[in-house]
């Protein structure tokens, strides 16, 4: 699709959904949200009757579906903002404006925008609306039906995992006695069993293809079904079979998901110059191809599911955040985490391979803009320079799911599911068949019950070129690493028992999830899912109030308590 057939889209969105205007004003109009029916509050002034509006054409999918991704252009920067403000890895500054700097602290005013959760509940009612109206048997719109399921699916978990609880409910509010209903509030597992109830049957589903919308393959625009099991079933992990739904859930989505034609891992790398030179402190790796797989753009081939801003505010909504880019810096936090890593490169020589050393993870050069590149702000009448977050200052679009996200999140299902050196091996390694045939790598013995979610990296599609392990997009030749290994941490750990070495694992996760995906919006979930998971709201605790300095015990007590993980009530 080109702009003017888009703007001619807009055009007919509006005719076509007009029907569909009366689902924002009932959300937008809430006066009042302390409760369900104050959130679920309608101004009957602002209602719009909406009979008999069928949706059966093509027409109306495209139209449809194009106004509830729009909808998700509300909610995209707070992903970012929740996700990251509240985690380890992204820091305040002395620009911080007083909501963010609140995210931060965690002491969200009840009156303020962040603890207002009605964007949310507007996509979710326009979602059950166009649901409503094209499900049943051999629907011609079933397929779109299945898109509108992932929409809410994903919206829903925002609201449960950013609030601690989400008013459910499948119908649309088309009136104020709809509104009167009393519907349950969901906690994080009760959502999760509704959603996976929700989704399961459509697991299959064929998504339509609309074409290029602007920049973006419309199937970037979509969540794939397949992904959202398998983040609810390892959010859920109440037993192996658990994990192993969901490490099938995401193998299959990996697998069937993208070609691994002419396929190479994105990884930033030093020279052999830069080690002879010894120039890693004043140099910048020349092998960066990594970089720019961070962002949301169209040539980005790990990109999965990214909510696409406007460009032009009559089209949607622009985004902002690169416009406050002098209110967060990268955490010291996130820097040591970098700076503690081995960096190894493999030479070879005549007589075979030399292996070089040096400290640091490259990515936090792909992160920081190089020495000597600042922004300039003028605040309060004086011009600050000050050193940028990278992929902040391009998220001209947001990122919600890239492929190495899913290899990282399947590595955390493989390990729960009781096979620590298998997931391990994702990070060092990279699954394929060699790997699986190396008893060095991963012991036979937890590859003797042949399960599926493992074997299927035997086909000769999966190489060591397109299968790196993803600790070597940042840490050169990690293959190699005679120090990255189960069991060390500057020093060898006594694992004595199997969950232990799963233990130890999943902190390894853990950080290779914070050295690859930081400031996309998921630190702060990772950290929770994981510390739910444990019983132990300490290591959620310890990592946030890590970079908070002098404020470090008092950040550590509070979130000790897990009531205190969640947005405030909105107050009235």
């Amino acid at each position: 699709m080109n702009k003017n057939m888009i703007k001619n889209m807009n055009k007919n969105m509006k005719k076509n959904m007009k029907r569909n205007i009366f689902l924002s004003c009932l959300m937008a109009c809430i006066i009042g949200l302390s409760s369900c029916e104050d959130i679920l509050t309608v101004d009957s002034a602002r209602y719009v009757t909406v009979d008999d509006n069928t949706l059966t054409s093509p027409n109306d999918s495209v139209a449809s579906i194009l106004g509830l991704l729009r909808n998700l252009q509300d909610v995209a920067e707070r992903y970012v903002l929740f996700g990251e403000m509240r985690a380890d890895l992204l820091d305040v500054t002395e620009y911080t404006s007083a909501a963010i700097r609140q995210l931060s602290d965690f002491t969200v005013d009840p009156t303020g925008e962040y603890a207002d959760p009605r964007d949310y509940y507007t996509i979710i009612n326009n979602c059950n609306y166009f649901i409503s109206r094209t499900s049943g048997e051999n629907h011609v719109l079933a397929n779109e039906n299945a898109v509108a399921r992932s929409i809410r699916a994903w919206t829903y978990m925002q609201i449960a995992f950013n609030w601690g609880k989400a008013y459910y409910f499948t119908e649309p509010i088309l009136s104020v006695k709809d509104e009167e209903k009393n519907f349950p509030a969901y906690t994080i597992p009760q959502l999760i069993d509704a959603l996976i109830t929700d989704l399961e049957p459509f697991a299959e589903a064929d998504y339509p293809n609309f074409g290029t919308i602007y920049e973006f393959s419309s199937t970037n625009l979509f969540f794939p079904i397949k992904v959202l099991l398998g983040d609810l079933y390892l959010w859920r992990g109440g037993s192996v079979d658990d994990y192993e739904k969901a490490a099938n859930y995401y193998v299959e989505y990996i697998d069937h998901g993208r070609s691994m034609t002419n396929v190479y891992t994105p990884v930033i790398q030093w020279t052999y110059d830069n080690f002879i030179q010894q120039n890693f402190e004043t140099s910048y790796p020349q092998n960066n191809n990594w970089t720019g797989y961070t962002y949301a753009n169209n040539s980005n081939y790990e990109l999965i599911t990214a909510v696409q801003m406007a460009t032009e505010a009559e089209n949607g909504k622009i985004t902002q955040l690169w416009q406050k880019i002098e209110q967060y810096r990268i955490s010291e936090v996130a820097n040591t985490l970098w700076d503690d890593q081995i960096y190894v490169l493999r030479q070879p020589t005549s007589t075979g391979y030399t292996n070089y050393y040096t400290m640091g993870d490259c990515r936090k050069l792909g992160n920081n803009y190089t020495e000597g590149s600042y922004a300039s702000r003028i605040l309060n009448g004086v011009t600050v320079r000050f050193r940028m977050v990278r992929k902040m200052f391009n998220m001209e679009h947001f990122m919600l799911y890239r492929m190495v996200l899913i290899h990282l999140r399947y590595a955390e299902a493989v390990n729960r599911a009781g096979k620590p050196h298998t997931a391990f091996a994702v990070l060092k390694y990279g699954l394929n068949s060699l790997t699986l045939a190396d008893n060095t790598r991963i012991p036979q013995e937890e590859l003797a019950d042949a399960k599926p979610y493992i074997t299927i990296f035997n086909d000769a599609k999966y190489l060591q070129t397109n299968t790196i392990g993803v600790h070597a997009r940042g840490c050169g030749d990690a293959e190699y690493n005679p120090f990255y290994y189960i069991g060390w941490n500057g020093w060898d750990t006594t694992l004595e028992t199997l969950s232990d070495t799963i233990q130890w694992v999943e902190e390894a996760i853990c950080t290779e999830l914070a050295l690859e995906t930081s400031f996309e919006g998921n630190r702060y979930q990772d950290l929770m899912r994981m510390a739910m998971r444990r019983n132990d709201p300490s290591f959620l605790a310890k990592r946030v109030a890590a970079k908070h300095g002098t404020d470090e015990a008092r950040i550590y007590n509070l979130l000790l308590d897990t009531k205190n993980w969640f947005l405030p009530e909105p107050a009235r």
